[in-house]
């Protein structure tokens, strides 16, 4: 699994906005990438609001990105963003072939539940392309470490 002081993979495709809207992740600067087991899942959907709500509390940390990024379709979290955080400055980034995630070691098998394998919850604090540090929830549906909260007094 990846660690403190590892580089963020630069693999993907990381899409946002739609299909084929590729992107890639910032090499310098602060930010926060959160991932999430499932677009419109209630636990992810209970989750991600703390991190829109909270942008400005990240930003005056130096974190003025927040990426949230699901192991699903681009069409999926483009209307996921549209339903939570249509007007925030939060970005929804769709792994649609879980690449990304897979090569953070962050992958679990949710073939039971959701179809296929997905991203552990999880939330990084980057900085200049490198993880200053992480935490994972230990059951996917669990949102303690990965609050919006507990994560901005951990910075």
């Amino acid at each position: 699994m990846v660690k403190v002081g590892d580089s963020i993979p630069q693999v993907g495709p990381l899409e946002e906005g739609g299909p084929g809207q590729k992107v890639s992740l910032p090499t310098s600067g602060k930010y926060i990438l959160s991932l999430v087991p499932g677009a419109f899942t209630t636990p992810c959907s209970n989750q991600v609001p703390g991190f829109v709500e909270n942008e400005k509390a990240f930003a005056s940390k130096g974190y003025d990105k927040i990426y949230v990024v699901a192991v699903n379709d681009a069409f999926v979290v483009t209307a996921w963003k549209e339903h939570l955080a249509k007007s925030s400055g939060v970005h929804f980034l769709a792994d649609p072939t879980g690449h990304f995630t897979n090569a953070l070691d962050l992958l679990f098998d949710a073939s039971g539940l959701l179809g296929n394998h997905r991203a552990k919850r999880a939330v990084l604090a980057v900085e200049d392309g490198k993880v200053k540090s992480i935490v994972v929830e230990d059951e996917a549906p669990n949102i303690t470490v990965t609050k919006a909260d507990n994560v901005l007094a951990s910075l």
